[in-house]
Order: structure tokens, then sequence, then C-alpha cells
């Protein structure tokens, strides 16, 4: 997996659980402290999410990093 497509599964898993939790990007965009459009762009993965914003992330949706994070299943190379 390259680091690119790795970004967009991260962005996948993180919209995923927004789903599972009807969670809008406007109030991950409110948790980051960041514009709508900002968010958008992580969540599309065009953005790549950094280390911080990914642990915000998690704790807001009440979830370990690591799942979100994909640590178990990453080959970056």
């Amino acid at each position: 997996m390259t680091p690119a497509e790795y970004g967009a599964a991260v962005a996948a898993e993180v919209r995923a659980e927004m789903g599972r939790q009807q969670k809008q990007a406007s109030d991950l965009a409110a948790t980051l402290g960041v514009s709508a459009t900002t968010a958008r762009a992580r969540m599309s993965g065009a953005v790549v999410f950094d280390v911080v914003e990914l642990l915000v992330v998690a704790t807001w949706l009440d979830v370990p990093v690591e799942r979100l994070a994909l640590l178990e299943s990453a080959e970056v190379s």
C-alpha cells in the first residue's frame, strides 16, 4: 500500500465510523477547529489526517486510534 492509498484508507475508515455514529462533516470541522471545506478534504482523503488530528477524531468518536489508523493491517511502502 502506498502512502496515498494508506491516507485514503484511513479517511474511508473515519467516514465509515462517522456514518455508523451519524456524525456530519460539520461536526468533524467543529471538533478539529477547521472549516467545513478542510474537514471534507480530510474525509475525502485529498488531504491526509495528521497524527494529532487522528487522535482528536478517535477521541471524539470514542474508538481506538489504532482502528482508525488501520495499524493492524497497514503495510505502507
